[in-house]
This record gives C-alpha cells, sequence and structure tokens, in this order.
C-alpha cells in the first residue's frame, strides 16, 4: 500500500507543531525547567522547516531548500541546547547559530548549490553534529537514575544514522508534492520516519522532565534542607538497607546517636541565625570523620545519628571521639562570639544482639541520656534494653580521655 506523500508532509508538519506547542505548554506549568522551552522552540522551529520544504514548487527554491535547511539546522541546535540546558549547563549562541549559518554561506558557491551529493554531505554532516552533541549531554547525566534518557539517546543515534538515507529520497520527490507521481512504499516510510520520531522523542522529553521532577520531590522528602545531609525518614530507610545487609553478611554495624548541648542557649543568647551555623558546623565535623560509606543524618532540632556499618563499638568510640574533639574546636567560637558549643554521644552496636533500627535507637538514646546525666560533652554506649537489673556503668568504663565530665 502507497501512502499520499502531501499527507505525510502535512501529518508531519502538524505533530511536529504539536509536539512542540505541548512541550511549551509543560514549560509554562514548570517555568524552572527551561530545557522544555528549547526543546519546544526546536520542534516548532522543525515543523516550519518541513513545511517550507513541502512547499517547493510553490514557493521559491530560496525558501523551499535554503531556508528550510537552515531552520533545519537551528532545530537541531536547539534540541541540543535543551539537553545541554537540562544538564545545567549554559547555552552557546553562537553554536546554536553556526550550523545554519554554514549551510546559507554554502549556498552563495555554486559547486554546492548544483550538486544534490555535496548538500546531502553537508547537512548530514550537521545533522549528525548535533545529534552526537544532544546525546553527549545526555550521557554526561547518565548517573543520575533517570530511565527516559536511554530511549532517547538510542531514537537520537538511530536518526542521526538513518538521515543520510533518507534525505537522497526526500529530495528526488516531485514538486509540488500534490501533482501525480508514482511512489513505492519504500519512499512513504522514509517521509514516515520524521514523522515518528518527533512523537517518540516528545513523548520522551516530557517523560523526562517528569521523572527528574518526581526523583527532586523524593529527594526533598528524604534531604534535610538545612544541613543537606537525610532527615529522620531518608536516615531510618537507608539504615534498614544497610542494617538488613549487615544481618546477611553476619558484620557488625553500630550507631552513633548525637545531640548538640544545651543547643537552646545558644540559640537564645546568639539567635537562630548563630544556631544554624553550629548545626552545619557539627554536619561537618561529622561527615569529615566519618567514612564515605557511613550514613549520617538528621533526627531533628539538634539531634544527629550515624549509622557505621562493619565497625565495632570499640572502633565506633574512637570516631565519636574525633567527632566530638572536632566539633568542639570548630565550635568555640562563631562570627566573634563564644559559642562554646559541644556534643553529647550514646553508641549502640548490633553486636549487642538489636538488629533493626529502632532497637538501635532505643539502645544509643538510652546511652545519651547517660552521657547528658552525667555533665555532657561525652561519650556513652549503651546496654541491651532487657536485663536492667544488672546493668554496668559503661561510661565508667571508657577511658578517662574517651569520658568527660
Amino acid at each position: 500500500m502507497t501512502l499520499d506523500i502531501s499527507t505525510l508532509f502535512a501529518v508531519t508538519v502538524f505533530t511536529t507543531g504539536l509536539g512542540g506547542f505541548l512541550l511549551l505548554f509543560a514549560w509554562l506549568q514548570a517555568r524552572a525547567t527551561t530545557a522544555l522551552a528549547w526543546w519546544g522552540a526546536g520542534f516548532i522551529v522543525s515543523a516550519v522547516s518541513t513545511a517550507l520544504f513541502g512547499a517547493r514548487g510553490l514557493v521559491a527554491d530560496v525558501w523551499s531548500v535554503q531556508t528550510s535547511g537552515a531552520l533545519m539546522m537551528l532545530a537541531y541546535a536547539l534540541l541540543w541546547t535543551g539537553a545541554r540546558v537540562f544538564e545545567g549547563r549554559r547555552p552557546l549562541l553562537p553554536a546554536i547559530a553556526a550550523g545554519a549559518i554554514a549551510w546559507l554561506v554554502a549556498w552563495q558557491f555554486d559547486a554546492f548549490a548544483h550538486s544534490l551529493p555535496v548538500r546531502i554531505a553537508l547537512a548530514s554532516c550537521l545533522v549528525s553534529g548535533y545529534s552526537a552533541l544532544f546525546v553527549r549531554e545526555l550521557w554526561r547525566g547518565r548517573r543520575d537514575g533517570l530511565v527516559s534518557r536511554w530511549p532517547i539517546m538510542g531514537i537520537a543515534i538511530a536518526h542521526a544514522v538513518f538521515f543520510p538515507i533518507r534525505i537522497p529520497t526526500v529530495m528526488s520527490l516531485s514538486f509540488p508534492l500534490g501533482m501525480p507521481a508514482a511512489h513505492n512504499g519504500f519512499t512513504s516510510l522514509l517521509i514516515f520516519t520524521p514523522l515518528l520520531y518527533a512523537f517518540a522523542l516528545v513523548f520522551l522529553l516530557m517523560a523526562l522532565t517528569k521523572e527528574r521532577a518526581e526523583l527532586r520531590q523524593r529527594y526533598a522528602a528524604t534531604i534535610d534542607p538545612l544541613t543537606g545531609i537525610p532527615n529522620r525518614r531518608g536516615f531510618s530507610e537507608r539504615a534498614e538497607r544497610l542494617l538488613a545487609r549487615s544481618g546477611k553478611d553476619q558484620s557488625a554495624a553500630t550507631l552513633l546517636l548525637f545531640d548538640l548541648d544545651q543547643f537552646k542557649r545558644i540559640n537564645d543568647r546568639f539567635g537562630h541565625r548563630t544556631g544554624d551555623a553550629v548545626l552545619g558546623l557539627f554536619t561537618q565535623s561529622a561527615l569529615h570523620s566519618l567514612r564515605p560509606l557511613d550514613l549520617l543524618g538528621r533526627m531533628g532540632g539538634e539531634e544527629f545519628v550515624a549509622l557505621l556499618p562493619g565497625v565495632t563499638t570499640a572502633t565506633a568510640i574512637a570516631v565519636a571521639e574525633r567527632v566530638r574533639h572536632s566539633f568542639e574546636i570548630a565550635a568555640s567560637e562563631f562570627d566573634g562570639h563564644p559559642v562554646a558549643a559541644t556534643v553529647s554521644i550514646g553508641i549502640a552496636s548490633t553486636a549487642q544482639g538489636h538488629c533493626d533500627f529502632d532497637s538501635l535507637y532505643a539502645v544509643a538514646d538510652a546511652a545519651l541520656y547517660r552521657a547528658k546525666q552525667k555533665g555532657r560533652n561525652r561519650t556513652e554506649t549503651g546496654w541491651p534494653l532487657s536485663g536492667t537489673a544488672d546493668r554496668p556503668d559503661t561510661g565508667a568504663a571508657l577511658p578517662e580521655m574517651i569520658t568527660r565530665a
């Protein structure tokens, strides 16, 4: 069955333009995602380019061939720029116009204007170049976990490879398109591919931006905005996974519970700005003392927690003391004020028989309470919640350099 070529061109123009307006509409709903605006403009320019080329024989060649080709290069440049902006990089305005300018300049030479193979070669090189840049930008951000970027890159690569095959057939069509002419099914299929490309790409680009928005919402729901580390929800979810893995590996894991001493006094005396800065100082002190695989979170207010997989209680005590000492030094003075902030720490380990987060937290919280009772700015280890009658005074058992009244 042979499809009508003029109808295919009309449907391609309509679909491409509609896709562009849908992307622009999506941008109006999410102004922060400016990539949608670049992509929408690219599809609209592509629709105008296709319409001008389809009008060949009805309008002068300067519009249907020269201007149409320049707009096509601009459309691919806008799509590449959208990918660049999506990955957080600035648009390169000279590079956006470079392809269109190169196409128009080439038409000033008779050898180019009268040679279809040369025109095909230049168009293919420019389209392939912009498509490669488009794919390169998406490839750079591949580690963000957005699944939609992979089919987008595949479609862009296939389109760039297929482009040199399609152009000779398109250029050899009988114009005006409404004139009776014999076109086989393969020709119709080649004309039909831009329609499929536009439809699939618009759908996937919108899915990509939606996927990122959802990812950011999930991230915001689990990250403390002040310190940039997991909040209570985010920490507990990750801690349960780490503890489950430690249980399977039969390896120890230790929980450190931190509470900044007399934090309300700091807020009341020096103001909440200083209080927030002290929370940031503690976060940095803790991150500096912990390993990259350790998990640090803020449970709320001035309370923080860290989970150290594969670490025994003895090693955790040394880590806790590093955090305590470094924070005491860093927070001794801030902005000219003698803040003198300190932290108390409670420790619980899975070696005590607690393998879930809630149980570890309860033991560490009891140890932290004892640290507060014994004078603050010290580290205490926990004991099991059951068998309270013979609980040892673990704080007294710690070396003198570790405990501080």
